[in-house]
């Protein structure tokens, strides 16, 4: 397809504006057509991706699977398709932001409250749980693991929800590694030793690996991190294990430290056997431990990122306005179709590119002030040049004018009578406007 950018129609997918960039792929705000509109978002794999007749085929078949979830901790997977050379998947757009912005903002703050790290890991184990139950028409599970729970993939939204992300696409990719070593770097952080080692894996290689998210989300640290990620992948894949969180926050209770750390177990046999076990676990946690409620965790996520959600906001609803001025106009508006929201510089993501264009490109409605506010000011220009030389044309012959640079004033009497002379002046003038000949008034 070339360059992608707004206006670009997959299907009836036409899309609006970036707001997220993968390694993997990248997210568009997208309209679906029709007379009621259905804002969505839109996936868009990479084309080394597309071009690979293995991973379409996994890619089309698990997403398809995957559509089949129907949980409020998961985001829910619309439709999926290929256009042009281009494998897209559609889901629902959720107005909220990934957790590893929650953690950099939150880190920021002296670190994420122990109640909110709660509420996000026990909402997230509903949603993977639901996927793990998933069952196909004969009614037996299909066996489906996530494969990449990292803090990319759980939202949190300024509703206080938590959705779980790219079931599917990753469970492919995982799959397509073991021909194309590298296609998921930066990944590896998030695996149990069992994927690492390209064992059979079962659900609770997602609970290891929900494991290492919680365990940041309460110490701001990854519990096996190294210099480079082949280290990383042998720390998690050795015998020893992980550093036990309470060493790293003292104040962190006892029975949550032993939680995380049986998530982290390295024998399988010792985790948690479904996320529902992890779920109860934290539910019977002590009352000295309080959940966050999703009130609480919306009005955190406010305060950590509201402006952020703003701009997002801002810049999707611009490009409808503008969506529907070219669905009037085709031709409308010409120079935006290569603007910053469809192409931006590197070194920012595309959810900020596309939150930064609502402030830096006009709108419409400025757009259209500002081609008649020209014309009103220099209307106004000429009748002020106007009045003045009614004035400097009526003023007495008598009395020194102020000094150079200031405008003439008469001298003492009525202000009227000045008036009234450039009036009777003006009056006299031949037709065609005012004797601009005379040097005198």
């Amino acid at each position: 397809m070339g360059e992608v950018r707004a206006g670009h129609t997959l299907g009836r997918y036409e899309l609006l504006v970036p707001i997220a960039l993968g390694g993997m792929a990248s997210v568009w705000a997208a309209r679906t057509g029709g007379q009621l509109p259905r804002i969505v978002a839109v996936k868009l794999l990479r084309a080394e991706l597309s071009d690979d007749p293995d991973f379409e085929a996994m890619f089309l078949d698990e997403a398809t699977l995957v559509s089949q979830i129907h949980h409020p901790n998961v985001a829910e997977t619309i439709d999926v398709g290929e256009e042009d050379g281009v494998l897209y998947q559609v889901m629902e757009l959720i107005d909220g932001e990934p957790i590893n912005l929650v953690l950099r903002e939150s880190k920021a703050r002296g670190g994420l409250p122990l109640p909110f790290a709660l509420r996000i890991v026990a909402e997230a184990a509903l949603g993977l749980h639901a996927a793990h139950e998933l069952r196909g028409r004969d009614g037996k599970p299909v066996g489906l693991v996530h494969r990449d729970v990292s803090p990319q993939n759980i939202l949190v939204g300024y509703d206080g929800s938590v959705k779980i992300l790219d079931f599917g696409v990753a469970k492919a990719a995982s799959n397509l590694q073991r021909t194309q070593v590298g296609q998921l770097k930066g990944k590896y952080a998030y695996m149990s030793p069992e994927q690492a080692g390209s064992e059979p894996i079962d659900r609770r290689s997602d609970v290891f690996t929900l494991g290492i998210v919680f365990y940041q989300l309460v110490t701001g640290k990854h519990p096996f991190h190294a210099e480079n990620d082949p280290a990383t992948v042998r720390r998690i894949c050795d015998k020893a294990p992980a550093e036990p969180p309470w060493t790293l926050v003292p104040s962190l209770p006892e029975d949550v430290g032993r939680i995380i750390m049986r998530m982290l177990a390295k024998p399988r046999d010792e985790r948690f056997d479904t996320m529902a076990d992890l779920r109860r676990a934290i539910e019977q946690l002590s009352p000295a431990t309080p959940m966050a409620t999703a009130d609480e965790l919306a009005a955190l996520m406010q305060q950590l990122l509201g402006p952020r959600g703003e701009r997002r906001r801002a810049a999707i609803q611009e490009a409808m306005q503008i969506a529907r001025e070219r669905s009037i106009d085709p031709d409308y508006p010409p120079p935006r179709q290569s603007s910053p929201r469809a192409a931006a510089p590197p070194g920012r993501t595309s959810a900020e590119r596309g939150a930064g264009a609502a402030e830096g490109a006009p709108s419409p409605e400025k757009g259209r002030a500002r081609r008649w506010l020209v014309p009103a000011t220099l209307g106004l220009v000429v009748l002020v040049v106007l009045a003045g030389a009614l004035l400097l044309r009526s003023s007495p012959q008598s009395g020194p004018p102020r000094q150079r640079g200031s405008l003439l004033v008469p001298r003492a009497g009525s202000i009227e009578e000045p008036v009234l002379r450039a009036a009777r002046a003006a009056s006299k003038a031949p037709r065609g406007g005012l004797d601009t000949t005379r040097a005198g008034p």
